[in-house]
């Protein structure tokens, strides 16, 4: 019996040693990759605009009806003229004129539409942000603070310089932004 049972487990492995695994086969097939479809040339199209009349290239002739009884024209040369009948004459379609629109509005930083500051108004903030870093211990601010304090301190000299250009936008934003370090530092 365990004769038999060792000639069963060799079998097996030989059996399974036999089998091909596909990932490893060594017969290699090349892939084949079809040829790209050939290209067709075309002709450009030309783009149509809602509205206008589209004209063709060449008059189209419409076909010549002859009655049974009537022979075909001896010269085809002098009936050729006869038998085209003029373009249709199409009455000129004129576009409908685009409503008019107001002009764009003017466009302003955010958050001063509707008020443009005076130069008055900018130094007498300019002034009270001062005295509200002047009040304020720099040594006793922790790191974060003293960054923001000199934040504010940049901001108020740039505020300073726009003034002094007229630039009141700036002056205005400049010292909103070192206002609003300020009230963080209390």
């Amino acid at each position: 019996m365990r004769t038999a049972t060792h000639v069963t487990i060799i079998a097996g492995l030989l059996v399974a040693s036999c089998a091909s695994n596909p990932a490893r086969s060594s017969v290699t097939v090349p892939l084949e990759t079809p040829e790209p479809p050939a290209r067709v040339a075309m002709d450009p199209v030309q783009a149509v605009i809602a509205g206008t009349p589209v004209a063709p290239d060449k008059p189209v002739e419409a076909p010549v009806t002859r009655p049974a009884g009537t022979p075909p024209p001896a010269s085809t040369a002098a009936a050729a003229p006869a038998a085209t009948p003029p373009p249709p004459q199409t009455p000129a379609v004129v576009p409908p004129e685009p409503p008019r629109t107001a002009p764009p509005p003017e466009l302003r930083a955010a958050g001063t539409e509707g008020r443009t500051p005076t130069a008055p108004q900018v130094r007498d903030r300019l002034v009270r942000t001062k005295q509200k870093l002047n009040s304020i211990d720099r040594g006793s601010l922790n790191a974060g603070k003293r960054t923001d304090y000199d934040s504010a301190q940049r901001f108020l000299s740039q505020a300073e310089a726009a003034v002094k250009d007229n630039n009141l936008l700036l002056a205005d934003s400049s010292v909103e932004k070192a206002e609003t370090l300020a009230n963080g530092l209390k």
